[in-house]
């Protein structure tokens, strides 16, 4: 009967059935609240697919199907509303790159949700803990995944509760310690300071460089704390006095730029020092010199922002020939930190601020 019943079902439904890129079989049906819509479904076997059809057409008990959903059912569509909810899409690929390392076809992801108790959730959840020697941080990404997704079925009516919310870890025991890093590798010692601005003055007389400028947004972060991401695409039209308004950032998984910095947050202000203001008066100089457009931004030479690649290449191309330990933009932004800790935002006048994070920055001795 219920055969017989499919093969009718598979015959008078209008959409189209096809298998995407990621692997999964997808169709469309009619939205049963917004019936001039139509609703995705998306499973992971034609033949889940297929079932899922079944149930909507023929309309089995929705006790019994709910009673069969698994993690593995429900991911996918988990996924979709993560999508809808960020712009980056390298927090969905790192979702799904800890989805095909610790839940793909595992005997938790295909247990019926209905049988996930906190027993089951806690033994499962120590013993992963156990068995990839978890930190913190990884331990926070991959339960992220079965977290959500239950409390996804909660508002569903899938289930009643997430039980895995009732899983309590004991992070001093169980995780696995970070040694900590040296303070030596974190930021950058004077010297070492000093000997990376001069290499990369040299870079910028000498334009060895495709993007001629990049030497000098280099230097961008160890004055303005700005993140390279950033510095790509700062233009003119930010400079604002003594203060530089840093609105947007590239994104690297995709080359695109957002109207936001990291973390979707607004604009941020930064006090250009002196030698923050030179670095874009160079750039003005260049760009004059050599006759070309910038479209505004303040690193480019052909109207295009500056690599990112390009910016974090001379990095390391500056630690070599320093002999030193490689130590990345993050680390510049860190420097400067580091170097005004003892300095805080006050309510002096401008003219004041300015030069105590210019007596914060020198490099030369007293």
């Amino acid at each position: 009967m219920k055969r017989s019943q499919l093969i009718k079902v598979l015959a008078t439904h209008p959409y189209k059935i096809y298998q995407a890129k990621d692997g999964r079989w997808v169709t469309n049906v009619v939205d049963e609240e917004f019936p001039e819509k139509r609703r995705r479904i998306a499973k992971q076997t034609r033949e889940d697919l297929e079932e899922a059809l079944y149930v909507f057409y023929v309309g089995e008990d929705k006790k019994k199907m709910n009673d069969r959903m698994t993690l593995q059912d429900i991911y996918p569509d988990w996924l979709e509303y993560k999508e809808l909810h960020t712009s980056a899409s390298s927090t969905t690929l790192r979702i799904d790159s800890d989805w095909k390392r610790f839940y793909k076809d595992t005997k938790i992801a295909k247990m019926p949700l209905r049988r996930l108790t906190k027993v089951v959730l806690d033994e499962w959840v120590h013993s992963m803990i156990k068995q990839y020697e978890m930190d913190k941080t990884m331990y926070y990404n991959f339960s992220g995944i079965i977290r959500q997704c239950l409390d996804s079925a909660v508002d569903k009516e899938i289930i009643n509760e997430n039980n895995f919310r009732k899983v309590r870890v004991d992070g001093r025991r169980m995780f696995k310690k970070k040694k900590k890093k040296s303070s030596e590798s974190q930021v950058y010692s004077k010297e070492e300071l000093k000997g990376l601005m001069e290499l990369a003055w040299k870079d910028y007389y000498e334009r060895t460089k495709v993007y001629q400028l990049a030497p000098l947004a280099v230097m961008m972060p160890f004055e303005t704390s700005v993140r390279i991401g950033e510095v790509c695409v700062l233009r003119y039209e930010d400079i604002d006095g003594p203060y530089l308004h840093v609105r947007r950032m590239l994104r690297r998984d995709c080359r695109q730029v957002v109207d936001h910095t990291k973390g979707g947050h607004e604009d941020r202000v930064v006090i250009l020092t002196s030698d923050a203001r030179n670095i874009i008066d160079k750039c003005r100089e260049r760009q004059l010199e050599l006759g070309v457009e910038s479209d505004g931004y303040i690193f480019s030479v052909d109207g295009n922002y500056c690599s990112y690649g390009a910016i974090a290449d001379l990095y390391r191309k500056y630690c070599d020939k320093l002999g030193i330990q490689m130590k990345s933009s993050h680390k510049s932004r860190k420097t400067f930190i580091s170097t005004l800790q003892s300095y805080h935002f006050d309510r002096s006048i401008e003219d004041e601020r300015v030069l105590k994070m210019e007596e914060a920055l020198k490099l030369e001795d007293d």
